[in-house]
């Protein structure tokens, strides 16, 4: 039960910290791919914004992947089923 409440939490604070980077990077005008998703929002270009929330979600699929696996082989209790 920790563990899911753990594991959870952590998820919201990964995106909100996804979330703080684009605004970050927005604010001090450095270039990113925050950046480069709000100007395609403020410019309607939504392929770009697609490609960009695509890569996101896929990169936040890869590191959810890698994180589970990690606990796999860290924590001998934790099994695949």
């Amino acid at each position: 039960r920790d563990f899911c409440l753990s594991r959870g939490l952590g998820d919201v604070y990964k995106r909100q910290l996804l979330a703080g980077a684009f605004f970050v990077e927005y604010i001090f005008n450095w270039r990113g791919l925050g950046k480069l998703t709000i100007e395609a929002l403020e410019m309607n270009d939504l392929p770009v914004v697609m490609g960009c929330i695509l890569f996101i979600a896929l990169l936040f699929v890869i590191i959810n992947i890698v994180v589970d696996l990690l606990y796999v082989k860290l924590d001998p209790r934790i099994k695949l089923s």
